[in-house]
């Protein structure tokens, strides 16, 4: 069945440039009853194809698009129909490789971009290398490193649950992550979503607390990259204590060693604080890491969600190259009771440039407030 609806994208107050937008319509919805929902694009005023992506999210479709470019003020009607198939392998999207036991390999544009490893044999999963527009990778992933060898390019831990060190990896003493299943894996011309089932373990894997994470990883240039963190903890097995530890969490990322102050790199917040004696173990809404990778300047910045407790959160950021989000040594940890569940999410920006070029602050707005989206009538 062909479909055809049109829409009006508002960019508000902000220029918008390779800016993810996602609205949803519940599923009994006239407008999208028998369509073949791999099949939508978008089409503007002037012809421009956009391509759309669809998922299904409980009771809703979530509509996916990326706008490229939008001046603030501005206002964009389109048309929504039916196209053709995006098929794999046309370097066009987001595309999933999982050939290979325990990781899931991620393509952008037809460019290898990093890897969600779940490997056992690690004490916890992470994201990494993070491939940028010249070859070289935004973080730091190494396994021969003596100096905070836990550090994995991009990951999520705790310092201290229920008094187990869930960030650093003391031998037969640390907890673990153990990859249960998942629930999503969802590749497309839009976006790749990953969602994975997570137990958090003592060392002997004695269940501690249960954790969901989606990660979702957009079809946008390798100068600007931006991946989404949605992790949801469960306290199915009895109370949880999450310690005041500054071992940071749930965010962690390790930038590239030529990227670290130490060897001349920067780093800022939304305040405008620069260096780690402005910014560590100060609040705010995202910090930013910068410096030369392979004669260019790459940048990675982390943004905190509104919606996350204790927002804007404090931050672990050391000239050594860590940038982390952590309020539970600011603030005296946290209790979490028996099945109560907790969120976190967070958007993380690879960007070429520094903090100015890459319109960190911008496009912390476009996470903040994106475009309105309103459905105007049938075509």
């Amino acid at each position: 069945m062909s479909v055809s609806f049109q829409i009006k994208v508002n960019a508000g107050n902000h220029d918008r440039n390779y800016c993810p937008v996602v609205f949803q319509l519940d599923k009994n919805n006239a407008l999208l009853q028998g369509a073949a929902l791999n099949s939508l694009v978008m089409k503007d005023e002037q012809g421009g194809v956009t391509a759309v992506q669809v998922r299904e999210v409980g009771d809703y479709y979530h509509i996916h698009f990326v706008v490229e470019h939008l001046a603030k003020g501005e206002c964009r009607t389109y048309n929504i129909e039916s196209g053709a198939v995006w098929q794999k392998m046309t370097a066009s999207g987001v595309e999933f490789i999982h050939e290979v036991s325990q990781k899931i390999d991620v393509f952008v544009g037809g460019s290898y971009f990093t890897s969600y490893v779940y490997d056992t044999s690690i004490a916890k999963p992470y994201l990494g290398p993070m491939i940028g527009p010249y070859g070289e990778s935004y973080t730091r992933l190494d396994f021969e490193t003596k100096e905070h060898k836990h550090h994995r390019s991009l990951w999520l831990a705790i310092g201290d649950v229920n008094g187990i060190d869930m960030w650093n990896e003391p031998a037969e003493q640390h907890g673990r992550q153990l990859h249960q299943k998942f629930a999503e894996v969802t590749d497309g011309p839009v976006c790749g979503v990953i969602t994975s089932h997570n137990v958090w373990t003592s060392f002997n894997k004695k269940p501690q607390i249960d954790e969901v994470r989606t990660i979702t990883v957009y079809n946008t240039p390798a100068g600007e990259r931006i991946i989404d963190l949605d992790v949801v903890f469960t306290a199915s097995y009895g109370q949880v204590e999450f310690g005041a530890t500054k071992e940071a969490g749930p965010l962690g990322i390790r930038v590239a060693e030529s990227m670290k102050v130490n060897n001349g790199g920067s780093m800022v917040n939304s305040y405008g604080s620069v260096s780690e004696a402005e910014c560590w173990g100060k609040r705010a809404e995202w910090c930013d890491y910068f410096g030369e990778v392979g004669g260019h300047t790459l940048g990675i910045a982390a943004f905190d969600h509104p919606d996350n407790e204790q927002f804007p959160t404090y931050w672990h950021i050391r000239n050594y190259g860590l940038l982390a989000a952590n309020n539970f040594y600011f603030n005296g940890g946290k209790l979490i009771k028996p099945k109560e569940t907790v969120r976190y999410q967070y958007r993380v920006y690879f960007h070429e440039g520094d903090t100015r070029a890459g319109s960190v602050a911008n496009k912390y707005q476009d996470y903040l407030h994106p475009p309105q989206v309103e459905i105007i009538t049938l075509v």
